[in-house]
């Protein structure tokens, strides 16, 4: 029996991929190391764990996201795995339910950082696909035109999450704004 497995997966909801990685928790895979599109697990005992994934704020700013680290570090969270500013971390499910975000307000912040990089990637990938299918640029090659309809395909899938993000950013708002009247 394998004592290591890596999976290839390529998500764009990343609250479905923090669903999968306690799924395999769940079966005695304990996440090690992750990256774009593979995930590499250990064998371990199953449901020893919590995982949540997480955008760590500023993409610059490793001082700051340090220091959280050691702040969830201090609380008895372990960072698994970190692929530029995307970290996971665990805690152990004897100790109970996990959340990185308890109230609303942080949990909105959390949802905006996401939604900003969704949105960023979206506007570059719809420009960039736009410019490219337009012939913007005079004599532009069937191979530019290519990539502008994969730069506006790319737009279209990261539209779905953008999409789903938006909503939950909304209806956090209103749950701000009910409890703050």
């Amino acid at each position: 029996m394998k004592d290591e497995i890596l999976k290839i997966r390529f998500y764009i909801d990343f609250e479905k991929e923090e669903r999968w990685i306690n799924k395999m928790c769940k079966a005695g895979w304990h996440l090690k190391k992750f990256g774009f599109g593979y995930f590499k697990f250990e064998k371990g005992i199953p449901g020893q764990y919590i995982y949540r994934n997480e955008l760590l704020n500023g993409l610059n700013q490793k001082d700051d996201s340090k220091e959280y680290i050691a702040f969830l570090e201090a609380s008895g969270v372990e960072l698994v795995s970190k692929s530029f500013s995307w970290a996971y971390f665990r805690k152990k499910s004897s100790e109970g339910d996990f959340e990185l975000y308890t109230d609303t307000s942080s949990k909105l912040n959390y949802m905006n950082r996401i939604y900003y990089l969704f949105l960023f990637l979206f506007l570059l990938n719809l420009a960039m696909g736009t410019l490219n299918i337009t012939d913007i640029f005079d004599g532009a090659y069937n191979s530019i035109r290519i990539v502008g309809f994969f730069n506006l395909f790319a737009a279209l899938i990261i539209g779905i999450p953008l999409f789903r993000v938006f909503k939950k950013r909304r209806k956090l708002k209103e749950q701000l704004e009910i409890f703050n009247d």
